[in-house]
């Protein structure tokens, strides 16, 4: 058996992944699955690479991949949604990919960004755009905060 290396990117041995499987408490809803053909890959691939940045405080390419493709495996569709071609969308392991994750993020981090990452996932499916309800709102509130610095900047300027 190979040596296990801190930041190696998948648990080599079934043996170690199940016994990691079995002593690992995993959120709930993990046994739900999510069905990716029906989520939008960019707009959570972005949250993914923004949120791998904020966990590791820096920029990191391989890690952000690495997490996009444990959690939304690659198809060639080309309009965001992906389809029927020889990627079976309904399977992602959250907890396998937890635990992928707990060697680049720490174990407390990957836990928490599996459980934020799958909940919306969860939500996204059940949308008409694939966009988890919580992303829409933050977009909203971010649209709305933009319109009123922009009234406020017309205000100073009126005044001045």
């Amino acid at each position: 058996t190979m040596p296990s290396i801190k930041g190696t990117a998948s648990i080599s041995s079934t043996h170690a992944l199940q016994k990691q499987l079995r002593s690992t408490t995993f959120p709930a809803n993990f046994i739900q699955k999510v069905n990716i053909g029906k989520v939008h890959r960019a707009v959570l691939t972005h949250w993914i690479e923004t949120r791998v940045e904020q966990i590791l405080g820096f920029e990191d390419e391989i890690v952000s991949s690495t997490a996009v493709h444990l959690f939304l495996p690659e198809s060639n569709a080309e309009d965001g949604l992906a389809g029927d071609d020889g990627v079976d969308n309904w399977d992602v392991d959250p907890r396998r990919a937890q635990l992928d994750l707990a060697g680049f993020l720490g174990e407390k981090e990957a836990a928490t960004f599996a459980s934020e990452l799958w909940t919306m996932m969860l939500d996204a499916q059940r949308s008409p755009s694939g966009i988890p309800k919580i992303l829409v709102e933050r977009k909203k509130e971010e649209m709305r905060r933009q319109r009123e610095e922009t009234q406020q900047k017309m205000l100073m300027a009126g005044m001045a």
